[in-house]
């Protein structure tokens, strides 16, 4: 039926589709890439996305979390796809990858970024970035030139698949990768807490953060990319996952900071908040000959004041 959402699962991927007669939406779910963090079922506005706990054996993981859908309350507005931190969520229309509510100007685009230097590239580093990889998002492209030597002709960098973890970053032995992540925030491990033997937490990261070395589980919060999968996962609640700042493109829409709570806290959309204002006050300071353009600023400032006072109501 025409604009009804259908859904189509098989073993690697979960589908949506909604199909008009001047547009198709397509919603995916790579199941390989998923690890069932439940950070697409926090921030969804329709609470359609329902997660299944991992399985747990031995203070071994048994079987991650799962996610699924509920097509009678999702509307394909894309929020998922758009914050998803393995990249395993995709949103489509007409075929473009771009979500609904980037789309409709109601969600920014998260930054992020990766670079290669390849003019420092050379094959003593053994292509470490293509080894440490977890998603093999690297291909290293060699070829021997006429005097016998290997050379590095081409670093390709596959963006569907990158994590931007930092570890291609950290593995480079001659400064040639730079990563910028878009979330920002802590990891902390409560080790008195860790029941013996279990390993749970590091079974479960995506990106070696948590890794068990000399029988004792290690946190590396610089490769982190603040799923929280490991804190979720926990039987203990010894880990303990903070996201404090996402760098992102510039929007307006209140429905972005509707979800930077749900993934943040109130403190952070509060700053994210008085640096528009600050924007905002400085271009009307660089506009002050026109004293008319100062009247909405002063109405947008206590727009910001009106919306701070009903998120700290809401305020856990």
């Amino acid at each position: 039926m025409r604009g009804k959402i259908v859904k189509t699962e098989n073993r690697r991927e979960i589908t949506l589709k909604r199909s008009f007669l001047t547009r198709n939406y397509r919603l995916s779910l790579n199941k390989d890439l998923c690890n069932g963090c439940g950070l697409c079922a926090e921030i969804c506005p329709r609470e359609a996305i329902k997660v299944t706990a991992a399985e747990i054996t031995d203070g071994r993981l048994a079987k991650k979390p799962s996610i699924d859908f509920d097509t009678d309350s999702c509307n394909l507005c894309g929020e998922c796809a758009v914050l998803c931190p393995l990249n395993a969520l995709k949103m489509e229309i007409d075929g473009k990858e771009v979500a609904t509510v980037v789309k409709n100007e109601a969600f920014p685009v998260l930054l992020k970024e990766i670079t290669v230097a390849t003019e420092k590239c050379d094959p003593i580093c053994n292509l470490k970035c293509q080894e440490v990889c977890p998603t093999d998002a690297i291909k290293v492209s060699t070829k021997t030139s006429e005097n016998g030597q290997t050379v590095i002709t081409d670093v390709q960098i596959m963006e569907d698949s990158c994590f931007y973890c930092k570890l291609c970053q950290s593995a480079c032995p001659l400064d040639a990768i730079e990563v910028k992540k878009p979330f920002q925030g802590t990891i902390e491990l409560n080790t008195d807490l860790c029941p013996s033997g279990c390993t749970v937490c590091a079974d479960i990261c995506p990106t070696d953060a948590i890794k068990v070395e000399n029988n004792h589980v290690q946190v590396y919060p610089e490769f982190c990319i603040f799923c929280s999968a490991c804190q979720k996962v926990c039987p203990k609640e010894a880990v303990n996952v903070n996201r404090n700042w996402i760098f992102h493109s510039d929007v307006k829409a209140a429905a972005w900071l509707t979800a930077l709570k749900k993934l943040t806290s109130f403190e952070t959309v509060k700053k994210e908040l008085m640096i528009k204002s600050g924007k905002r006050r400085a271009s009307s300071v660089r506009d002050r000959k026109r004293p008319v353009l100062l009247k909405p600023e002063q109405q947008e400032d206590e727009r910001v004041k009106e919306f701070l006072e009903i998120l700290n109501k809401y305020k856990k």
